[in-house]
């Protein structure tokens, strides 16, 4: 499901589809998302994958937060999951998560899919939570085990007003 190079989904999603698109067209430079606080990230990234990248949101020093504000300006909505108090719009249950506190959160918020990834994770030994250090796996997990904060939604006024929440 997830091991130590990350989940295969990252790699045929994500990956593939991009390298996909960079042999079928020709390009000088390549612009991808990469927020503010994805510094560290976008520097491995151009590391090892390509270097001929332009990260125009972290010269123009926009975060993930002021991203989300100008999408909501200009009268765009999020994808549900933001709304569902997830960090990412990955899929349900991603299992390259391992914070105890996401796992809960799927459990409480779509428990058929964390029923689903317990079955699943055990049926092939991978242990996809970690508490304290330990690796678990999600039907091990304390219903009331909680990590760090997921993040979340936490705008100032404007379009998310009635949307502002502390989401764990």
């Amino acid at each position: 499901m997830s091991g130590i190079n990350g989940a295969p989904c990252t790699q045929e999603l994500k990956k593939m589809a991009r390298q996909h698109w960079e042999n079928a067209n020709n390009f000088d430079y390549l612009v991808l998302g990469f927020t503010s606080e994805e510094h560290s990230r976008f520097k491995r990234f151009k590391l090892l994958e390509r270097d001929n990248i332009l990260p125009v949101l972290i010269d123009a020093n926009l975060s993930k937060h002021n991203c989300f504000e100008i999408i909501a300006d200009v009268g765009l909505r999020l994808p549900e999951m933001y709304f569902l108090g997830y960090p990412n719009a990955n899929c349900i249950g991603c299992v390259k998560a391992t914070s105890p506190t996401y796992w809960n959160h799927v459990r409480e918020v779509h428990p058929k899919v964390f029923n689903a990834r317990a079955t699943q994770s055990r049926q092939i030994g991978a242990k996809l939570v970690r508490v304290k250090g330990q690796r678990l796996f999600l039907d091990e997990l304390d219903p009331d085990a909680k990590g760090r904060p997921m993040k979340g939604l936490n705008f100032e006024c404007g379009i998310f007003c009635e949307e502002k929440q502390l989401i764990v």
